[in-house]
């Protein structure tokens, strides 16, 4: 930790302490995360008007590469409100969007303004161990819930501990398997026998609770963002569809030897029979439907869009002209991160989405080629970038707390400049 101080000391101990706890409850406890992103809030206003050193750490970094794009998709959000009907509905989504840029924000600034150069990537990866733990804890009391030792779901799928909605837990974990993998491959914690073993037990435990989730989404998500990473890893392209076709034996074997797999897989095929059929009331045919609504919105004003809180409402006239049914009310969103942004924000909105992720790509994937810590850094924000990229054409992933504040906490934690250590775009 930095040098200075006594009350800087103070001020610093009690930061890296809130943030470590932010990343141990991220999965674990909405409750707790909010409580603690408001206390690292005020800690750090109070350090930077009561302290001078302090604040003069922060002055010389805030200038973080991601700020201004998860800003813009905020204020987009936020514009976005006086074209709805329910400016309410508009305001308490726009406010669900704020945690990107107040998180990314924090955190960011905070890792290099706390820690001296020598210790700040120790630091990154204690807060991504800290994220890694507080996982595990998760999987195992859903482990613990699917073996009957908690609860009465015993053999019962999907797998959703802690009322976490399966499709979400799947790809929490996802992101975990990522960060897992990463320490693997370019940290000297993954040379480390004890912290080896963690992180093994890590995946094996996330690869379990990802297919115990039942979750489609993070299925496909996890086997095509393999695919690309390995690609982008490996300059030998032999290397690559060596891997992709170990990767799609695994896959096929998966399907026909392991019965749950083989049901959901089939399922898809079903949907859209029944669909075709004129039975839309299935997982994916409630999804055609709202992907449909959702690009009527879109076209009824392809600039703006219904507005942010606007899906609700019109979806609500849409059910009452007769144009779709009545169980189309109980979502507030079309399951299509794409379609939602065009549905309420249009054509500005999706470029605002599009901009966050295409800045994220831009400033990690060439960090890839450095150095062993940036190469884990990098990798990580890439992975999770692509994850989103792919899973979001079945869900809304930055509607969901849960999902949306872990993304943005890792990628803070991996794609940030320091003053420090010279680092620049």
């Amino acid at each position: 930790m930095m040098p200075g101080t006594t009350g800087r000391a103070r001020y610093a101990s009690a930061l890296a302490a809130g943030l470590l706890l932010f990343a141990l409850t991220l999965p674990l406890s909405k409750s707790a995360g909010n409580v603690l992103l408001f206390l690292l809030y005020v800690v750090g206003v109070a350090g930077v008007v009561l302290d001078g050193a302090f604040k003069q750490a922060v002055a010389a970094n805030l200038r973080q590469p991601l700020t201004s794009a998860f800003l813009l998709y905020f204020l987009v959000a936020f514009a976005g409100i006086f074209f709805t009907e329910k400016p309410a509905d508009g305001f308490h989504i726009a406010n669900k969007f704020f945690s990107l840029p107040a998180i990314y924000f924090m955190v960011s600034v905070l890792i290099p303004s706390l820690y001296g150069e020598g210790e700040e990537r120790q630091s990154a990866e204690r807060l991504l161990l800290a994220f890694l733990i507080g996982l595990m804890v998760l999987n195992v009391i859903g482990v613990s819930t699917f073996l009957g030792i908690i609860g009465n779901r015993k053999y019962v799928t999907p797998l959703f501990p802690l009322h976490v909605h399966h499709i979400w837990f799947s790809n929490i974990n996802a992101l975990g398997l990522y960060t897992a993998v990463s320490f693997l491959l370019f940290s000297r914690q993954g040379r480390v026998p004890r912290s080896r073993i963690f992180l093994y037990c890590s995946v094996a435990l996330g690869l379990l609770c990802i297919l115990l989730s039942l979750s489609r989404t993070a299925w496909f998500g996890i086997a095509l963002t393999a695919a690309i990473m390995t690609f982008l890893m490996n300059k030998n392209k032999r290397i690559f569809f060596i891997t992709v076709t170990i990767t799609a034996a695994v896959g096929v074997a998966t399907y026909f030897f392991l019965p749950l797999v083989h049901e959901r897989i089939d399922l898809i095929a079903k949907d859209i029979t029944l669909f075709l059929a004129g039975k839309t009331e299935t997982s994916l045919g409630m999804r055609f439907l709202m992907w449909k609504a959702a690009i009527m919105m879109f076209l009824s004003n392809p600039l703006v869009g219904v507005g942010t809180g606007g899906y609700g409402p019109t979806m609500a006239a849409y059910v009452a002209a007769g144009q779709f049914p009545e169980f189309l009310l109980q979502f507030n969103q079309p399951h299509n991160m794409y379609l939602f942004a065009l549905a309420t924000n249009g054509l500005v909105g999706l470029a605002a989405l599009l901009y966050v992720f295409f800045r994220i790509v831009a400033v990690a994937l060439p960090r890839l080629q450095g150095n062993e810590g940036e190469r884990l850094f990098s990798f990580l924000a890439v992975a999770a970038a692509v994850h989103f990229l792919i899973a979001g054409f079945m869900d809304s992933f930055f509607n969901i707390q849960i999902l949306r504040n872990t993304f943005v906490f890792l990628v803070a934690v991996c794609v940030r400049n320091s003053a420090a250590s010279a680092h620049r775009e």
